[in-house]
């Protein structure tokens, strides 16, 4: 049988690219599952499975991530008597949230009358020239961020880790592939845009489990802040993202979308019993 952790704190290699090929799979399902949505009609499944990434996300965040980060952070700066990584997380949430919700308003142009706070719910400028690529942008460096996370987490917190970015990248993608269709960005234009998406977690995988295996484990600060700053974009994308999709432009079956997510955010508690 092979082993697929080569130590209680390290994991394998082989094993890191397995799950680099198994997140590029889903994040490429993602983005073209609107394409595919669009004609079988399966608007409301995709809805339900966003919702539950988003409980996934958030419990990933706030139960898995924050407090390791934080234990790290101790274990680095025992000298330190300030709870530095819930304030790197929250500067890792407004950054993202300066350059997904603030960047695009700024450099709009000829914006209608309306409320300024719904427009900016809603999304602004999806149509726009523009906001497929910063979109694509702002998604494609989180998810590397978390997927240098992964590559680097010990053996005990990966598993979680994998199934928050698993569920992450599919939801992601679609919300991605459907700001390209409905921008319609030609095929030449969009195919390369979205493989650079598809492959940022991946890539980030991949160095972090070369850093390891080069470098070593270290002291730990460096997962400590990698985690931290996954931990704000998680809870970023949770909150203002998926909240914003599922709930607050309407819709229905509200109920279940919240049952989706609540089921997303108690498995995830759950694992914490275990990791």
């Amino acid at each position: 049988m092979t082993t697929l952790v080569t130590t209680v704190d390290s994991i394998s290699f082989p094993v890191i690219l397995l799950w680099a090929s198994l997140i590029a799979m889903i994040g490429g399902f993602g983005v073209i599952a609107p394409w595919l949505a669009a004609r079988g009609g399966r608007e409301r499944a995709i809805a339900y499975g966003n919702s539950f990434a988003g409980g996934v996300l958030l419990a990933a965040g706030l139960i898995h991530l924050l407090p390791d980060a934080n234990e790290g952070f101790k274990s680095a700066y025992p000298s330190v008597d300030y709870p530095a990584a819930f304030a790197v997380a929250t500067l890792a949430f407004i950054l993202v949230l300066g350059l997904e919700r603030v960047v695009p308003r700024a450099m709009a142009s000829g914006l209608g009358e309306g409320d300024p706070e719904s427009e900016a719910l809603v999304g602004s400028g999806v149509h726009g020239g523009f906001a497929p690529y910063l979109l694509l942008m702002t998604l494609s460096i989180h998810s590397l961020i978390a997927g240098v996370t992964l590559g680097i987490s010990t053996a005990a917190g990966a598993s979680v880790l994998l199934m928050a970015i698993l569920a992450h990248k599919g939801a992601a993608g679609f919300a991605l592939g459907s700001t390209f269709r409905e921008a319609a960005i030609p095929p030449r234009t969009r195919i390369p845009a979205l493989l650079v998406f598809v492959g940022s977690t991946p890539l980030g995988v991949i160095l972090g489990g070369a850093a390891i295996d080069i470098f070593g484990s270290g002291d730990g600060a460096a997962v400590a802040w990698f985690k931290a700053v996954a931990a704000g974009t998680f809870l970023y994308i949770a909150t203002l993202d998926i909240v914003r999709e599922e709930f607050f432009p309407g819709g229905t079956n509200r109920g279940r979308r919240l049952l989706w997510a609540m089921s997303g955010a108690g498995i995830m508690a759950l694992v914490a019993l275990w990791m």
